[in-house]
């Protein structure tokens, strides 16, 4: 089912426009789980957008008034939570650890994963970075966590408040490590030394000492291999889901 979060993620991961609709998509977002009794007028308020923008971007939904859409967006939360919990049933992470390809033992694989939804629960949002491709395979990811009420976002250099804080968790996803290093020269502003970050890579130079960018390093088996890289991509993203779910949402 193609719930309305995921339409209002397909608008704001895709854009390349600063302009009301998006301001609109990042707050629903970010005030996913408080949208229940919040209106347009607060979001316009709030976000510093006009509630005609509002309006004319859920009519381009679909819908004819603002309590249309949120009743729907209700309705669709709870949807997406069914829709979850089916699937997790009869899930365990222990066997998707024991059958994936990695680079080190279950236990270490394990307590990575374990570290990494500790982080993103204390965390006050999410940013996932790297090639488009590879982000396209974290929407899943992107859409349970923003229904389990933490706001995860796709970076966007073009967002003027898109910054981290020591609040923070920042996800690289870079085979080489050459997206997670061209971000990092372009985007000095960006603050990647307050928060906490993760690069999921399979260029083991990033696990050495002097070359070490992220927190966290999960190095994933194979030299660059794009196809096995992105399996390995979605096997982590269910992982961190299963477990993030399983520990902290239940």
């Amino acid at each position: 089912m193609n719930v309305l979060i995921s339409r209002i993620l397909r608008y704001l991961n895709g854009t390349i426009v600063y302009d009301d609709y998006y301001k609109f998509c990042e707050y629903v977002i970010f005030h996913y789980l408080q949208m229940e009794n919040t209106t347009a007028a607060d979001i316009a308020r709030n976000a510093g957008i006009a509630e005609e923008s509002i309006m004319t971007f859920i009519g381009r939904l679909g819908y004819d008034t603002y309590e249309d859409f949120l009743s729907v967006l209700i309705r669709n939360h709870e949807v997406r939570l069914d829709q979850i919990r089916a699937r997790m049933l009869g899930i365990n992470s222990e066997e998707l650890i024991a059958n994936m390809e990695k680079s080190c033992s279950d236990e270490e694989m394990n307590q990575y994963i374990s570290t990494i939804c500790e982080d993103i629960d204390k965390a006050e949002k999410i940013f996932i970075i790297g090639a488009y491709y590879p982000l396209s395979l974290a929407i899943e990811l992107q859409t349970d966590l923003i229904t389990f009420g933490k706001p995860v976002y796709f970076y966007h250099a073009f967002d003027p408040v898109m910054h981290a804080t020591e609040k923070d968790v920042v996800i690289f996803i870079s085979a080489t490590g050459r997206a997670m290093n061209g971000f990092l020269k372009k985007n000095t502003h960006f603050g990647l030394d307050k928060a906490t970050s993760i690069l999921i890579t399979q260029n083991p130079v990033y696990e050495m000492e002097g070359h070490r960018i992220s927190n966290y390093v999960l190095r994933l088996p194979g030299k660059f291999d794009g196809i096995n890289f992105n399996y390995q991509i979605m096997t982590i993203c269910d992982l961190i889901r299963v477990h993030y779910y399983q520990q902290y949402y239940l």
